[in-house]
């Protein structure tokens, strides 16, 4: 009888932990909930893309995550044609972009991807994130649409024209939270060959020179910036104090001087 007795026992708590795996199955299935920004999102053919940030978006180099689920179920395996787009009363113009790989990144498990924007959301015109998502064998869904934003100023841009009136877009993406002592110098030089396409410098050389203008003073030890990969060149910039400081960059590309520009920064 004792034995009989502890069997309903046994069953539930067999219930119980049979239950508690299979909640643990159906939350791996669930997406993700990152700890960042969320900018926007759309739905299209019953599938969802949500945008996320790490910071405001502002003028200048901005990382982009994506999550793209259907009925809460994350997709894997994806393929994105991804474009910025500024709308302006006569006429529109994109921006230099990076799409999203086909999969998650390591950090939040998310589709990552980059957009370069050249001027603020205003008056002037609204900025637009333009999205085709399909999976790579482009044998399933596609979804379509739009994630509209705004942008803040920002002097970690400079547009400029040469001599030939050929137009190039020069970037100070790092460092983003500069420090006495070395930091990492990253910034990203693009062509624009129209109005909507923008496709990276690669064999352009950057002599670079951090000065202090209250102070009527440089730096020692400073690495110019070399190309790495996609237009994006890194060097090293040493702050030897706080305060005002220039970063001037004189450009060149197969040996002619194409311009000289510098950013301001003040920390």
């Amino acid at each position: 009888m004792e034995t009989i007795r502890r069997l309903p026992v046994f069953a539930i708590l067999l219930l119980v932990v049979l239950t508690s795996a299979c909640s643990d199955l159906n939350s791996n299935e669930t997406i993700n909930e990152p700890d960042l920004m969320k900018i926007g999102e759309f739905t299209d053919n019953d599938v969802t893309v949500i945008a996320y940030t790490d910071r405001p978006l502002e003028v200048g180099y901005n990382d982009i995550w994506f999550e793209v689920h259907e009925d809460g179920a994350p997709i894997e395996n994806l393929h994105f044609h991804f474009n910025t787009m500024m709308d302006m009363e006569h006429h529109s113009h994109a921006s230099p972009y990076g799409e999203p790989g086909h999969h998650r990144d390591d950090e939040y498990n998310l589709y990552h991807g980059w957009a370069i924007f050249t001027m603020p959301s205003g008056d002037m015109g609204t900025w637009e994130l333009q999205l085709t998502i399909h999976d790579q064998a482009h044998t399933g869904f596609e979804a379509n649409g739009i994630i509209e934003i705004d942008v803040e100023p920002s002097n970690r841009v400079k547009t400029f024209m040469t001599e030939d009136e050929s137009r190039y877009v020069l970037t100070l993406v790092g460092p983003k939270a500069p420090s006495v002592g070395m930091n990492e110098l990253i910034v990203a030089l693009h062509k624009r060959e129209s109005m909507m396409n923008f496709p990276p410098v690669l064999n352009a050389n950057m002599e670079f020179e951090p000065w202090m203008p209250s102070m009527d003073h440089g730096s020692s030890n400073n690495v110019s910036p070399v190309h790495e990969e996609n237009g994006f060149y890194i060097g090293q910039v040493n702050f030897n104090m706080t305060g005002d400081w220039e970063l001037r960059f004189d450009l060149e590309i197969d040996g002619v001087e194409i311009d000289q520009q510098a950013f301001e920064i003040d920390f």
